[in-house]
């Protein structure tokens, strides 16, 4: 049975604000309809609220996201903080960092992550750019070829990735790289290097994620 109006979004209450959780196969411009419905009959209940956004089992492509994330702002007055993509993959979106964000440009990076809010960069990176984190790299949008992103943590791409990327850069096998569609030149993770074969891909797929498995690294599907 299809999706009905009662059930094409859910918002639920927890101890940080709401959880707004969307039908997984309703069209999207449903879903911003029943969205709108809601907070016009319940403008003050939510006026100034912080939301999670949970994709874990919907997913949008990014300028859905975004449109999502203006539509909250504007008509709801809400702020959304953070986007939910998996289990163990949560996006930190307007929530302030413990550190200021240090800007996209060289620089030396710290050996202790944790001391570090990650490095979040809000457009797509085009040829020539090259972005350093001294923690987890987060990018809203495209890493086009020619662009280079360096991490001591893991590197997050809100897009696809096709440039260089190297996550654990002082060393960290644990480090991830995540993307929608991994098909870079080059991706390392600490002294591993890999070049993920081109090529079609199922449209079926959430997220991409490589990580190392023994001594090589790995590309699995989410």
């Amino acid at each position: 049975m299809g999706a009905t109006q009662e059930t094409l979004i859910r918002i639920k209450a927890n101890k940080d604000g709401f959880l707004l959780v969307p039908h997984p196969t309703a069209p999207f411009e449903a879903i911003l309809r029943e969205l709108k419905d809601r907070l016009e009959g319940s403008r003050d209940f939510f006026s100034r609220a912080e939301m999670l956004l949970d994709l874990r089992d919907r997913s949008l492509e990014t300028a859905q996201i975004a449109e999502l994330h203006q539509f909250l702002k504007e008509k709801g007055r809400v702020k959304v903080v953070e986007v939910q993509l998996a289990d163990d993959l949560i996006l930190t979106v307007d929530r302030p960092s413990p550190r200021p964000q240090p800007a996209p440009s060289p620089r030396p990076v710290s050996r202790d992550a944790r001391d570090h809010g990650p490095v979040i960069i809000r457009s797509t990176c085009r040829s020539g750019t090259h972005v350093e984190s001294p923690s987890d790299c987060v990018i809203l949008g495209d890493v086009n070829p020619g662009a280079e992103i360096l991490a001591v943590g893991d590197i997050i791409v809100f897009g696809n990735l096709r440039g260089i990327a190297h996550a654990g850069a002082l060393g960290d096998r644990s480090a991830r790289i995540w993307a929608f569609s991994i098909e870079p030149s080059q991706i390392r993770i600490a002294d591993l290097v890999a070049i993920p074969p081109k090529g079609d891909k199922s449209t079926s797929r959430r997220y991409e994620v490589a990580e190392v498995r023994g001594d090589h690294i790995e590309l699995v599907t989410l």
